[in-house]
């Protein structure tokens, strides 16, 4: 690749920071929708749930889950975890997910600014290379 055309280490720190971050909102939307379905079977009367267990190695055995009416929640600090009612777990996790879109959201400005700025730059290196090449090879 052309030394000139790479990025500043701000501008991958960023887009790097971005794309962290739309993996954790998908994530936790996976997460939601799954509560929300937790929930719908509950209403229903499904108490119970058969889930696959991973055992390791691509094998899975069948587990039970008795108790569906409560779950771990991660809280997002060095291994923080409460046990919530799966309702204020869902609206913990809805939180957390807007918190997150938003902190998304007020990256978009600097890092267009900052790509804005490193395609100035290029350009004007590319301007003043191209100038010193024709001066060198008269």
């Amino acid at each position: 690749m052309n030394a000139l055309q790479q990025p500043p280490a701000s501008l991958v720190a960023l887009r790097q920071r971005k794309s962290n971050l739309e993996l954790s909102l998908a994530q936790h939307q996976d997460l939601l929708d799954r509560l929300h379905a937790l929930l719908t079977a509950r209403k229903q009367g499904n108490e119970r749930m058969d889930v696959p267990v991973d055992i390791g190695m691509g094998f899975t055995a069948e587990g039970v889950v008795n108790d569906t009416s409560r779950i771990l929640v991660s809280v997002g600090v060095q291994e923080l975890f409460l046990d919530l009612p799966v309702e204020a777990a869902q609206a913990f996790v809805q939180k957390k997910h807007q918190l997150m879109q938003k902190r998304l959201d007020g990256l978009d400005q600097p890092l267009a600014r900052a790509e804005a700025e490193h395609e100035r730059v290029l350009e004007t290196l590319k301007a003043v290379f191209e100038v010193q090449d024709t001066r060198v090879s008269v």
